[in-house]
């Protein structure tokens, strides 16, 4: 089945462009013009990911990007901020606020193309073949991509976002250092992810967890992030 990437860009150069490349490689691809034109485009089509400029003629993008977060039918598409606008904390805020990458017009197509991939792959759910990891308190269905904890289902987590506490959870009590996580959750290099990228998706994973469930995800300065769940109940010795 054909793969689709909408591209959501009011400047038709770069539409163009992104339509020519992506068609190229086998993707379908849709295009809108504006924010809402976007977001209904996205509901009625379920795209694969998202390519979505911030200076839109009438939405902002980082609020198309809230939007698609609190759609049910739509809220885990991966999603590329893609944008010609600088600011200071501009890439970790739109990171924060529901975005998977970001990256900064103009841009390298190959760079472009292979972060465009591996959000495709954690899109399409290549992860462990288990079927359910449990470690302590918290399950992951890898299925389902649900995440639940004693139980009950915590909110749906972006795709990266899942697949960094699949991974956390998968090696705990090991930590996983920052080059791997990069290598496993991003598919790219860590020299490659933006230097906040990590942070700003733990602290993501930690809000959707909810205060006790967070205190399990451990960071561990200038190495990477760790899961302990201390309090999860002891099996008794055979």
């Amino acid at each position: 089945m054909t793969a689709k990437v909408l591209v959501v860009d009011d400047e038709a150069s770069i539409r163009n462009l992104l339509a020519r490349v992506l068609g190229r490689e086998g993707f379908d691809v849709l295009t809108a013009t504006t924010g809402q034109e976007g977001l209904e485009t996205a509901v009625l089509c379920r795209p694969d990911v998202v390519i979505l400029d911030l200076n839109l003629p009438d939405l902002y993008g980082e609020d198309v990007c809230k939007k698609i977060r609190l759609t049910p039918s739509i809220e885990s598409v991966p999603v590329m901020i893609l944008t010609g606008k600088s600011a200071d904390g501009l890439p970790a805020r739109c990171l924060d606020g529901g975005a998977d990458d970001y990256l900064s017009k103009p841009f390298d197509i190959n760079e472009f193309m292979a972060r465009l991939r591996a959000l495709m792959r954690r899109a399409q759910g290549l992860v462990s073949g288990r079927g359910m990891i449990s470690k302590g308190r918290l399950s992951i269905r890898i299925a389902e991509r649900m995440v639940l904890w004693k139980g009950r289902r915590i909110d749906t987590m972006a795709p990266k976002e899942f697949e960094m506490l699949r991974l956390l959870v998968l090696e705990a009590p090991k930590v996983v250092d920052k080059v791997t996580i990069a290598i496993k959750a991003w598919g790219v290099p860590l020299e490659q992810v933006h230097q906040r990228t990590l942070d700003v998706h733990i602290r993501r994973i930690r809000k959707k967890l909810g205060p006790i469930a967070a205190a399990c995800l451990k960071t561990v300065p200038s190495v990477g992030f760790q899961w302990i769940d201390e309090a999860a109940p002891v099996s008794p010795p055979h």
